[in-house]
């Protein structure tokens, strides 16, 4: 039996820096042997120096407390005799361990030489499908009781009660895995290793067997995979239910009557289920809270089996892959007497490839950072049934490593290969052939409609979220020609070949006139082509950028549209001449390969060859780049951009797709044969034209519903708009335009305690405000968590949902796409209405190309982000919320009535000073409870 005894502690401190001044505030431990927490010592204690407001927000922790309690002398005793005889543990010991021993050291004590471990990188490699790794994520996911998150002694019996799980994982790991961990492990924090190798010994001194669900292949532990259904069981006709009374019978308690949800179903059947002289496009808006999800795979299970047609799903992430999953598997599912089947269809690069995988462990040397992913992927393929990186991927990052063992498709799959049997991406691709319903993604949808879609009887498809579909195509199919990095290319490889003094192929060939004249040529084309790449930057910049140069924001990156003329002009010229250069450049290296082929070479020579040849690869994808960017001229739109010092020398050149209509109608439609897209938030007013402008459709052939109220809006959003003297326009003072909003969003917040989101136009002026709020009693009394500052749009919402009273600054992307489960957002502040940016491309596009931008473009797409922004805050029948817009040209100007109008029936707009405006969503709150 383990006679170890674990001390788990968790320190406050009044600040995290090891800088001599901070101090503890309180010190919790649990004490764990065989499994069990056996003791607890906990006390706060006195640093002899305020406590900083912040650490008091996050500890609960006041001055007053800690007025009266020990200080760290009258406890240190104690402290080391409780700690001394004990393997140290802690949630990030690298900080824990430190900091403790130098408040013993200051206290006259030596530091403790014990054994330390680290509980966060053992979560990191035990548990796969956690949200993150911070206490809160683990004792969530693992249902650990932990009321009192940032106290030291609940924090040290939660991590205490962590240990024991993690020991617990560990134990039921094969004795194969737990020796490759333990290969791995070397790197792992101070004496981490050693929890993995106690679990290996007692796995070997008590050998079980392994787990029914598991097996061994080439000495790795796998998930045994889930046996296929390949058949469908007999089925009678199915009748659909059209009434209330048939589908409540039917849902048998397992769902809820939705009087929407059911209109959306029966309409939905009522148009798959014609088979003669039926329109071939059906457009549904469905609003917030009508469970539109549900609303089309119902209606569709039964069409799919009566007319023997798969049903192909897509929705803009592969996270909104896996909500339609589940809502299949286990909503529709549960009131289906045949179940139907699901497949999720992603990129094989979403896969892990076993056998690159054990090559890379076995064979390559790993870096620290890379270990511990390879730890963490050997436990996570004991439990994956998918092999889906998707799983994972918010705690994995993107890494060489990682590139290196995603899948790459049908043409790696080798049937010789020990894991072909189990390779994830060749299961995946198997049950797309058994499966009733495909889920796939929108940029996968636009990239293999065809492949998806080839079947004698064509499938069905439903495009979700359908609004995010023509911007998804615009994004991929956007090609860039970076004339910079072209020219280092060439000079690299002008430098190895002459103009290296110390080392160059000329001089190293100085005997060999063959292969000398063979350089001089090659060196000549790579000039050519610098002089080229000079001449097409200045002309460019002489063009488009100059004329306009005094209108560009300073110091940053900018994008010029250009005509597509231009592009034509230069593809016949300038373009021509360098591809040409490319071309001679690629008849020299290759005559030079073929001579030192026949050489014997110096190593040196050898050496310097090889680099020039990886260089020279390089060349080959400019050349193909530059046949790309001027293919297809009159079907793409074509721009500039500048780094922020808007020089020549940083011209680079993008285009993409002008008419996502003509790549909807070339490119999905022929291969469906039936199509239904559905968002909620598709149109503004009646005016339906943009939306299916963008799809290439009209009206006569598209059948066109909207549906409303899905949510009782009257009762459950509030909408009030600031009246204030402060005019937004583009000539307003930036720095008076951050005063404004940081001044309103600090009274707007003060006491109002819930839930917010404050949404901003552009990154720049969320930066602005957040300095401005930063040192303020805002920041004291409540977390603003800031996009751009505080990282990844994942882990900053993922912080966010975990707080009960945060402040979150979003632009861009927060304005549409981000859900926020339940009273997680209750407050929306929005500092601007969204129209783009003058220098946005497309506006710059628009601006050239149609009679009057504003009214066919820069205001429909303003009113649709608008509208998608108010619906961050009510997604469900039980939400309630209050907007809040601070830009007053919603009441001042001729279009902000279009604005109010695309508010849910039944809200108005309340228009009142600061005062007034906090007093109504006081007493909107406050009515609600």
């Amino acid at each position: 039996m383990n006679k170890t005894k674990y001390a788990v502690v968790d320190l406050e401190m009044t600040g995290s820096d090891f800088d001599g001044d901070n101090r503890i505030i309180q010190i919790g431990c649990a004490f764990v042997e065989n499994g069990k927490i056996v003791d607890t010592f906990q006390s706060k204690v006195n640093p002899q120096r305020p406590i900083p407001a912040g650490i008091t927000k996050l500890t609960g922790i006041t001055d007053e407390q800690v007025q009266n309690a020990p200080k760290f002398n009258d406890i240190v005793d104690e402290v080391y005799r409780k700690l001394v005889d004990t393997v140290f543990v802690a949630h990030n010991v690298e900080f824990d361990f430190p900091f403790l021993n130098q408040e013993l050291v200051r206290s006259g004590y030596p530091e403790l030489n014990i054994p330390a471990v680290d509980t966060v990188s053992l979560s990191q490699i035990v548990f796969s499908f956690t949200k993150g790794y911070r206490l809160r994520d683990l004792t969530s996911y693992l249902k650990i009781e932990h009321d009192d998150p940032h106290s030291a002694d609940s924090d040290a019996i939660a991590t205490a009660n962590l240990l024991i799980a993690i020991k617990k994982n560990l134990q039921q790991l094969p004795i194969v895995t737990l020796e490759r961990l333990v290969e791995l492990g070397k790197d792992l924090p101070r004496q981490t290793l050693s929890i993995l190798k106690d679990a290996l010994h007692e796995n070997k001194q008590n050998p079980q067997k392994i787990d029914v669900d598991l097996m061994v292949v080439d000495g790795v532990a796998l998930k045994k995979p889930i046996a296929l259904q390949t058949e469908h069981q007999a089925d009678e006709k199915l009748v659909y239910p059209r009434g209330k009374r048939e589908k409540e019978q039917l849902y048998n308690g397992t769902l809820s009557w939705r009087k929407l949800q059911g209109s959306i179903m029966n309409f939905t059947h009522q148009q798959f289920s014609v088979t003669e002289g039926f329109k071939k496009h059906v457009v549904i808006e469905a609003p917030t809270g009508s469970g539109k999800t549900l609303g089309y795979l119902f209606p569709l299970s039964y069409i799919a089996r009566e007319q023997q047609r798969k049903v192909v799903v897509s929705v803009p992430t592969t996270i909104l892959q896996n909500q339609v999953l589940a809502v299949g598997r286990q909503q529709l599912n549960a009131i289906l007497e045949t179940p139907m089947q699901f497949a999720i269809l992603k990129g094989s690069s979403n896969y892990l490839n076993l056998e690159a995988f054990m090559k890379s462990i076995t064979h390559q040397t790993l870096s620290k950072d890379s270990r511990l992913v390879a730890m963490k992927i050997l436990v996570w393929i004991t439990k994956t049934d998918t092999g889906d990186f998707d799983e994972i991927n918010h705690h994995i990052n993107f890494s060489n490593f990682v590139d290196g063992i995603r899948h790459h498709g049908k043409t790696v799959l080798n049937p010789k290969s020990k894991f072909f049997e189990y390779d994830f991406y060749r299961r995946a691709m198997k049950k797309l052939k058994y499966a009733d319903f495909i889920i796939t993604n929108h940029r996968y949808l636009a990239l293999h409609a065809d492949e998806i879609g080839e079947s004698d009887q064509q499938p069905l498809l439903v495009i979700d979220e359908a609004q995010h579909f023509p911007t998804i195509v615009s994004n991929m199919n956007q090609k860039f020609l970076d004339l910079n990095e072209l020219m280092m290319e060439t000079h690299r490889l002008v430098s190895r070949l002459v103009m290296n003094h110390k080392r160059n192929l000329i001089q190293a060939t100085k005997h060999q006139p063959l292969a000398g004249f063979h350089i001089r040529r090659f060196v000549n084309s790579l000039e050519h082509i610098n002089t080229q790449i000079t001449e097409i930057q200045q002309k460019l910049f002489d063009k488009f950028v100059a004329p306009r140069k005094k209108n560009l924001y300073e110091n940053q990156p900018a994008e010029i549209v250009i005509k597509n003329n231009v592009i034509n002009q230069m593809a016949k010229h300038e373009f021509h001449q360098v591809v040409q250069e490319l071309a001679n450049t690629f008849i020299e290296f290759d005559a030079l390969d073929r001579f030192f082929k026949d050489q014997e070479l110096t190593p040196e020579i050898r050496d310097d060859w090889a680099q020039i040849k990886a260089f020279q690869s390089n060349l080959t994808k400019f050349y193909d780049a530059i046949r790309e960017i001027t293919d297809h001229l009159n079907q793409n739109i074509y721009w500039i951009t500048l780094g922020p010092n808007h020089d020549p020398g940083s011209i680079r050149i993008g285009k993409e797709i002008l008419d996502t209509g003509e790549f909807y109608r070339q490119k999905i439609e022929p291969f469906y044969h039936k199509i239904l897209l559905i968002g909620g938030t598709l149109f503004f007013e009646h005016k339906r034209s943009y939306f299916l402008d963008q799809f290439g459709l009209h009206k006569p052939e598209t059948s066109i519903r909207t549906f409303r109220r899905g949510v009782d809006f009257e009762n459950q959003l509030d909408f009030e708009v600031l009246q204030s003297d402060f005019t937004i326009d583009y000539e307003s003072n930036q720095d008076q335009y951050a005063d404004f909003l940081a001044e309103a969003i600090e009274a707007l917040t003060r006491d109002v305690n819930r839930q917010t989101l404050v949404l901003f136009n552009s990154l720049e002026t969320l930066r602005n405000v957040y300095n401005r709020l930063h040192d303020s009693d805002l920041n004291e009394s409540r977390r603003i968590i800031a996009q751009g500052i505080h990282g990844s749009k994942a882990k900053i919402i993922r912080e966010f949902n975990d707080e009960e009273n945060a402040i979150l600054f979003g632009a861009a992307s927060f304005w549409e796409g981000v859900d926020f489960p339940g009273d997680r957002l209750e407050y929306l502040i929005v500092t601007r209405l969204p129209f783009r940016s003058p220098e946005d491309r497309m506006v710059q596009f628009a601006r050239k190309n149609k009679r009057s931008s504003f009214m066919s473009f820069v205001l429909p797409d303003a009113l649709l982000t608008f509208k998608q922004g108010i619906g961050r805050l009510i997604r469900n029948s039980d939400d309630t919320g209050v907007a809040v817009m601070l830009d007053n040209r919603i009441i001042n100007k001729d279009y902000g009535k279009l604005f109010i109008k695309q508010l849910p029936s039944g809200v108005n707009a309340n228009l009142g000073n600061i005062n007034e405006v906090k007093e109504r969503v006081n007493n909107f709150f406050n009515n609600q409870e």
